[in-house]
């Protein structure tokens, strides 16, 4: 029992000991990489934001395989309290009726709303990043907001964002975690950030671009991507997403550009307060449009 015992604690701590030679070189974040990014864009000069305190804002929902979502997804934009401009969703060759299910949702809502529903179609699979290149691109907004097609934004995500990025005018991103759901628990979560805590009152995570030298785990900077706000100029700054892993910082497209928006500029993180909603049971494209 002694010799079994000790023989556990031996195999933890070897555990241990490999898992911090690991981290040590061989960090999740490769620091060469983030050098050689910055470096290739040193010379692209740093865009000047719009100052407005409301400004222009689109939402970009790339849709893949989730047409059961679909109408809950849409819900969530229809019941902003402040809307949108536009609402661009890009339909990437999904196998499913992603595409006939939104025509039917903004046909039946348009009449209703002051936002602009637009329909991007991929002649071919492109993938996650590619298609919010091409909405970001399409948009004529701003301000770009993030929605994947399964999850739900709060009711007041556009009012909050307007809100934080007027207190953190330096901050090219906004992110911030999210409350997590399945199955029929959407109903039953809360769907205001001010009902979690008020907008003035929201702590944030000021993160500069000297910080990330520091950063060695995915997670040392963590944002859902959904309801995560970014300026279009800073998008085209950094280049956009990475449709190419080998070009990537890290393997997640998401991650990885929101590692190079903060490798030049202040990044805004909520920590504390969710900022969405994110679906934690329904992922059909991990590893194949990511």
């Amino acid at each position: 029992m002694l010799l079994s015992a000790l023989h556990q604690k031996a195999r933890n701590l070897h555990r241990q000991l490999r898992k911090g030679i690991k981290g040590t070189f061989r960090p999740e974040i490769s620091q060469r990489k983030i050098r050689a990014f910055i470096k290739s864009t040193q010379f692209a000069g740093q865009p000047q934001f719009q100052p407005s305190a409301t400004p222009s804002i689109a939402i970009v929902v790339p849709c893949y395989g989730h047409a059961p979502f679909l109408r809950e997804m849409f819900e969530s934009i229809r019941q902003q309290t402040v809307a949108p401009d536009e609402v661009i969703f890009v339909v990437d060759k999904s196998p499913d009726d992603s595409l006939q299910l939104l025509q039917k949702l903004i046909n039946e809502n348009q009449h209703n709303s002051t936002s602009r529903f637009i329909i991007l179609e991929n002649d071919t699979n492109l993938g996650q990043a590619a298609s919010l290149n091409k909405g970001i691109e399409y948009s004529t907004a701003v301000l770009i907001m993030i929605l994947n097609d399964d999850d739900y934004l709060m009711h007041d995500s556009i009012e909050v964002t307007y809100q934080i990025l007027n207190k953190y005018p330096d901050a090219a991103l906004l992110g911030g975690h999210s409350l997590h759901f399945g199955a029929d628990e959407l109903q039953h979560t809360t769907k205001l950030i001010t009902s979690i805590c008020p907008a003035e009152n929201i702590e944030i995570d000021l993160r500069h671009p000297s910080q990330v030298k520091s950063y060695r785990k995915y997670n040392d900077i963590n944002m859902t991507h959904s309801g995560s706000s970014f300026y279009k100029a800073a998008w085209k700054c950094i280049g956009g997403y990475y449709p190419d892993k080998s070009q990537r910082l890290v393997h997640f497209s998401d991650r990885d550009f929101q590692l190079r928006m903060n490798a030049l500029f202040p990044v805004a993180l909520s920590n504390i307060t969710p900022l969405s909603c994110w679906r934690n049971d329904s992922s059909v494209d991990q590893g194949v449009n990511s």
